[in-house]
């Protein structure tokens, strides 16, 4: 894995890579990092090139004035440009949370672009607009916390709140997140796109809700059964809705099964990827 800095257009953007072959875009949640796929971008580079940006606002990469427009626009947009960038005609990705909101917007916008998705435990997707509106604040309230006073334990502890078992937060991850909460534009950066979600949560062009009838691309939706910020009974009715979409669903598991289930996720994306049937 190796950490580039890329300029994409008037915003510099941090990535990491990893791998060659077929590329694939790993897309983390809001107020996170690409750093939690830390345990699967070597591992899925293994036959992959594996892209993690930090998505606007986030991490290490600039903040944009969203200007009243929906965040997940902006980042689309910004997401496409980057894609073009790096000279990736075709792709999959995977997106975890408001990630996977993004990854489904992102076959709406370029269909012949995107190859495969896989939905980790996005409310954002699946949940209806109210339910997701009162998903987002509870996120919010917890990384809040973290952001406005940044600590290691403070960190730490909004990890595990997501986490089914709180010891598998990767320790080695925590630094890097401690120094990006401390710039002081991360924590208004996270708030504008919290808000901005909110309000645009009854927009049909900011949401996918309403169009998973639409998406037409092979899916993987993954969640975990005790997801705090995903239910998993919304994405079973969501998964019933698109046309070629199936669903894995992990035991003893919150929000983030790419950290807390790192061998099973790598073996099942892997499988996937390869044209193989996950899921049921």
């Amino acid at each position: 894995m190796r950490a580039r800095f890329l300029n994409v257009g008037k915003v510099r953007t941090r990535v990491l890579s990893a791998g060659s072959g077929p590329a694939l875009f790993l897309l983390h949640g809001v107020g996170m990092s690409a750093d939690t796929f830390i345990r699967n971008i070597d591992l899925l580079g293994q036959t992959h090139t594996v892209h993690a940006p930090d998505m606007l606002g986030h991490g290490f990469t600039d903040a944009v004035d969203f200007a009243g427009r929906p965040p997940q626009e902006e980042t689309v947009a910004h997401l496409g440009r980057l894609a073009d960038l790096l000279g990736v005609e075709r792709y999959s990705i995977a997106g975890s949370s408001y990630g996977g909101l993004i990854a489904a917007l992102m076959w709406l916008d370029r269909p012949a672009r995107v190859d495969k998705l896989i939905l980790i435990g996005t409310g954002a997707v699946f949940h209806p607009a109210e339910e997701q509106a009162a998903t987002l604040r509870a996120a919010a309230a917890n990384a809040t916390r973290a952001l406005s006073d940044p600590t290691l334990e403070g960190c730490r502890s909004r990890m595990a709140a997501i986490c089914f078992e709180p010891g598998s937060v990767p320790e080695e991850i925590l630094p890097v997140q401690l120094t990006s909460y401390a710039n002081p534009d991360r924590l208004p950066a996270y708030t504008a796109t919290i808000e901005g979600l909110i309000a645009h949560i009854h927009s049909p062009e900011a949401r996918v809700y309403s169009r998973l009838e639409k998406i037409e691309a092979r899916t993987l939706v993954l969640t975990g059964r005790e997801d705090v910020r995903a239910q998993w009974r919304l994405h079973e009715e969501g998964r019933r809705r698109m046309p070629n979409a199936r669903l894995v669903i992990y035991e003893r598991c919150g929000h983030l099964p790419y950290i807390e289930h790192p061998a099973r996720f790598n073996r099942d994306l892997g499988e996937f990827l390869s044209g193989a049937a996950v899921g049921d």
